[in-house]
């Protein structure tokens, strides 16, 4: 076995990711390989290759990550010389990313295109959280310093629920999109809601779709009283499984406790994407 001191001093950035849940392994490995993609593009210049980004650091409960650039000189491993530079730029971009496209910030025109050539793995970067209640993405630049042994927050972002979710539909629908430049961007939007009843108009047995045409349909009275097309977020737990696949009929005598998340263009509910089924209740026909 081959042992590699880490050297505990320079800049890191510190992503938490905190998802109130169990994470898929396929999730979680996606989730860091989009980020190393970003980093990839972030770094491209047309000249040598980049510093690799190294784990130094893994924390349990909430995923804890120290991130950094080394490279191998001499048969040693060392953080590159512009780390700082490095870790701050990056940085910046991934919450730039975050931002325009869960509509939290305006990009200017020039940068859109390479706000745009990280749509997809940033959706991949954030998938582990999308859809959780409670869910939360913060990313940290973070200095250590040898000398005093201690930490400064250089910068430091911070991404809740809602953002989350308003940034993985955004980055879906223009990804559906045949227009190449409708950059950020034709932002829709949404609101999360918990523990609320819906009843299915209509419903097949085929699989849940995340996106595109479907032929399920649902009413959440707390919404709109209207039919709107329904879609279910990718779970182990195959959420629409829950829903339809049983005893009772789930058009006529059950109504479900489900999270959704509202899609409302211009301020009109269009769309509902199921997030977790809580409870599943058989309702008793009339007399």
């Amino acid at each position: 076995m081959v042992e590699v001191a880490v050297e505990e001093s320079g800049d890191r950035l510190i992503v938490r990711l905190d998802p109130k849940g169990p994470i898929e392994v396929d999730d979680l490995t996606g989730s860091f390989a989009a980020l190393a993609r970003i980093y990839e593009r972030h770094y491209r210049t047309g000249g040598e290759p980049p510093p690799k980004l190294y784990i130094t650091k893994l924390e349990s409960g909430s995923i804890i990550a120290e991130i950094a650039p080394f490279v191998y000189l001499l048969g040693a491993m060392i953080q590159a010389m512009d780390s700082s530079l490095i870790v701050g730029e990056f940085a910046k971009r991934l919450a730039k990313g975050i931002k325009a496209f869960s509509g939290s910030e305006s990009i200017p025109d020039q940068e859109k295109a390479e706000i745009r050539s990280d749509a997809a793995d940033i959706r991949e970067f954030v998938r582990p959280l999308a859809g959780r209640e409670g869910a939360s993405l913060g990313l940290k630049h973070a200095r250590f310093t040898r000398e005093e042994g201690e930490t400064r927050t250089v910068a430091e972002y911070v991404f809740d629920e809602a953002e989350i979710n308003r940034a993985t539909i955004n980055i879906e629908n223009i990804m559906d999109s045949t227009d190449e430049k409708s950059l950020p961007l034709q932002i829709t939007s949404i609101k999360q809601l918990n523990e609320v009843m819906l009843f299915f108009d209509q419903a097949s047995r085929s699989p849940g779709k995340e996106k595109g045409r479907t032929g399920d349909r649902g009413i959440i009275p707390d919404v709109s009283d209207k039919a709107l097309p329904v879609y279910f977020r990718k779970s182990a737990n195959n959420l629409k499984d829950q829903m339809v696949k049983g005893d009772i009929n789930p058009l006529t005598d059950t109504a479900f406790v489900v999270d959704v998340v509202v899609q409302q263009p211009h301020g009109e509910p269009k769309a509902y994407l199921i997030t977790d089924v809580h409870e599943v209740i058989p309702i008793d026909p009339p007399d």
